[in-house]
C-alpha cells in the first residue's frame, strides 16, 4: 500500500419544512456532462424521480427538481453561461450564481429547456413560456406525474422563494439593438473592384449589438399574464390541496421598457423620464384600491403580497456573459432574502444586508423615486397620483455606503402586507402551525388537543416576541391565542374541524393582523391558515 486517500462523503440531504431561506429557480439552462452529484442523486431516488411510477429520464435533468447547496454543485450539472454555445441569455445560471454569492445556502433547480438563442422565433419562445407555467387543468397536487415547471412546488415543502429569471426575455417580442448601432446591410451583388493605391483610413463596420430584453406595452401584457398565472397557482385558485404554496414569495424582476433609450440615460441619469414607463406599468398592473379585501389576482391586477417585484437591473461579477452585462435583479434579491432569513430572521427587513459582488445598477433613477415618503401613505384615495417607486417595488440603488437594497416591499397596495418582512412573518407562523397540525391531524378533536395547540402557538409567538418580531411591551400586548369551543361552530365540531384564532401586532406595522388557524381531520391540515391571508393579501 503506497498511500491512503480520504474522500469526504456528504450526508444525505435533510429536508426541513420549517426553513424560511430555501429558493426554487424554474427556467432555462443547458445541461453539461452526464453525472449527478451523489447527494442530488440520492434525493432524486428518495423522491421517486429515478425509478417507480413517477420516474423520469434524468439524463438531461429536464422537468425534475434538483437540490443544489453551492454554486460548484450547480456547475457540475448545468452550464454556468460562459461556454462557447452561449448567446448572453443564461439568466437562470446568473441568478443561481448571485443567489449563492449573496449568502443563499440551498435552492432547487427545475430545468425546462435550453436558454433562448438568436434563432428562436416567437413560437419557440412562447412554447418555452408555457413549459414554465402550471397547467391548472391537468395539474394535481397528489399526482407527481402531472407536475411540470412551477408545478413542482407541490412537492417542495421547504421552499420559501420562487424565481423565474427567464420571463422578461421570453416576454419580449423583438430583439432590440444598442443605441446608435445599425445592422450591416448588403448593398447588392458582389462586384470586382480594382485595388486602389490611395491611403484611405479603414471604414468603420456597423455592427448589430443585441440589448438586454426590453418590453413593449403589448409585451408587458404577456409578461403580466404569465406572472398572474403563477400567482394564481400560489394563491390556490380553485385548489385547496396545497396550503404550503401560500407561504412562498414569488420574486420577479421588473422588465426594462423597450422605449428606454440607453444614450439618453447615460446623458441624463437623474431625469424623471426614466421612471415614467415603470409608473405606467404600476398604474396598469399594480392598481390601488380602497377595498383591499376584494382584490382578485388577474392579468390586470398583480397587487398581492405573494409578489415581490425588484428593479433596476444590475451588473455583477458574473453578469459579463449576459446581454449588455445586465442581470435581472431577482436572483440577487432572492439571495439577500435567504441570507437575511439565516442571519437576522425572515421577519426583519432585508435592507440591512449588504449586497455582494454587485457594482452597478441600470437605469439610474431620479432621487425622488428612491426616497421614502415623509408623510403616511394614503392608499386608494388618488390611485392616479403615482407614489415613489421605492414604495411599490424593492429597489436597488446607490447610497453613501455603496449600492444597497433600498426597499423590501411586496406588491400589496396597503400597509398591512406591503412590508415584505410582515408577509414573511405571517408565513413563518403559518408554516410552523401547519407542521404542528400535520402531526395532530388524526387526534381526537377535543379539549386536550385544543389546549396543546394553544400552548404551542403561545410558545411560538412568545419566541417571536423575544426576537423583536412582534410589537408590544408585554406578550399580552403583542399577541393573543384562543383555541376552545368559542372559536368553533357546531358545524366545525361536527366535521372534525379545529379552529385557533391568533391575533398579533407585527413590529414593522401599526396595523392589527388577525389570522384564523384551522385543522381539518381526515384531510390536509391547516388549510384555512392562509385562506384568511388570501382575503387580504
Amino acid at each position: 500500500m503506497s498511500r491512503i486517500i480520504f474522500e469526504d462523503q456528504r450526508p444525505a440531504l435533510q429536508v426541513d419544512a420549517g426553513r424560511a431561506d430555501v429558493a426554487c429557480f424554474v427556467g432555462l439552462v443547458r445541461r453539461v456532462g452526464s453525472s449527478i452529484p451523489p447527494v442530488a442523486q440520492t434525493w432524486l431516488t428518495q423522491q421517486g424521480w429515478s425509478q417507480g411510477p413517477y420516474a423520469r429520464d434524468l439524463t438531461q435533468l429536464e422537468d425534475v427538481p434538483v437540490p443544489v447547496e453551492n454554486y460548484a454543485g450547480f456547475t457540475a450539472m448545468f452550464d454556468a453561461g460562459n461556454s462557447s454555445g452561449t448567446f448572453g441569455t443564461d439568466y437562470l445560471a446568473a441568478a443561481v450564481r448571485s443567489f449563492f454569492a449573496q449568502g443563499g445556502k440551498r435552492c432547487y433547480i427545475v430545468r425546462m429547456d435550453d436558454p433562448v438563442t438568436e434563432d428562436d422565433d416567437a413560437g419557440t419562445k412562447q412554447a418555452k413560456v408555457q413549459s414554465l407555467l402550471v397547467d391548472q387543468e391537468s395539474h394535481s397536487a397528489a399526482d407527481p406525474r402531472t407536475w411540470h415547471g412551477v408545478g413542482h412546488l407541490a412537492g417542495l415543502t421547504e421552499v420559501s422563494f420562487l424565481a423565474v429569471p427567464d420571463l422578461p426575455l421570453l416576454s419580449a417580442s423583438n430583439a432590440t439593438l444598442a443605441a446608435g448601432q445599425n445592422p450591416a446591410v448588403q448593398g447588392g451583388p458582389e462586384q470586382f473592384v480594382e485595388c486602389s493605391i490611395v491611403d484611405a483610413a479603414p471604414a468603420s463596420i456597423p455592427v448589430s449589438v443585441p440589448l438586454a430584453p426590453r418590453l413593449s406595452p403589448g409585451d408587458y401584457a404577456n409578461w403580466a399574464a404569465s406572472v398572474a398565472g403563477i400567482l394564481q397557482y400560489l394563491a390556490g385558485a380553485g385548489n385547496r390541496q396545497e396550503p404550503h404554496l401560500r407561504e412562498i414569495q414569488f420574486v420577479a424582476a421588473v422588465p426594462l421598457p423597450q422605449d428606454l433609450d440607453a444614450a439618453a440615460a447615460a446623458e441624463a441619469p437623474s431625469s424623471a423620464t426614466l421612471a415614467q414607463d415603470i409608473h405606467e406599468l404600476i398604474l396598469g398592473y399594480l392598481p390601488e384600491t380602497a377595498d383591499t379585501s376584494s382584490i382578485t389576482i388577474t392579468s390586470k391586477n398583480l397587487s398581492t403580497a405573494f409578489l415581490q417585484l425588484t428593479y433596476p437591473w444590475l451588473k455583477t461579477s458574473g453578469s459579463q456573459f449576459l446581454l449588455e452585462s445586465l442581470e435581472a435583479p431577482d436572483g440577487v434579491l432572492t439571495g439577500i432574502l435567504a441570507r437575511n432569513a439565516l442571519k437576522r430572521g425572515a421577519f426583519t427587513s432585508a435592507t440591512k444586508i449588504t449586497p455582494a459582488e454587485v457594482y452597478d445598477a441600470w437605469p439610474a433613477l431620479p432621487a425622488q423615486e428612491t426616497q421614502v415618503s415623509a408623510t403616511p401613505l394614503s392608499w386608494g384615495a388618488n390611485p392616479a397620483l403615482p407614489k415613489p417607486l421605492i414604495e411599490r417595488i424593492s429597489l436597488f440603488g446607490f447610497t453613501a455606503a455603496g449600492l444597497r437594497l433600498l426597499s423590501d416591499v411586496t406588491a400589496y397596495p396597503d400597509e398591512n402586507y406591503r412590508s415584505a418582512s410582515v408577509n414573511r412573518l405571517v408565513s413563518v407562523i403559518c408554516r410552523a402551525a401547519r407542521r404542528m397540525g400535520e402531526h395532530s391531524i388524526f387526534e381526537q378533536n377535543g379539549p386536550d388537543l385544543w389546549g396543546r395547540v394553544q400552548r404551542f402557538l403561545q410558545q411560538l409567538l412568545t419566541r417571536l416576541w423575544t426576537l423583536n418580531a412582534l410589537d408590544g411591551a408585554t406578550v399580552q400586548d403583542a399577541f393573543s391565542v384562543r383555541c376552545d369551543q368559542s372559536t368553533m361552530t357546531q358545524n366545525d365540531l361536527d366535521n372534525g374541524r379545529m379552529v385557533a384564532v391568533v391575533t398579533f401586532t407585527a413590529a414593522a406595522t401599526l396595523e392589527l393582523i388577525r389570522v384564523t388557524l384551522a385543522l381539518q381531520t381526515g384531510g390536509a391540515s391547516t388549510q384555512e391558515i392562509s385562506a384568511a391571508l388570501a382575503e387580504v393579501g
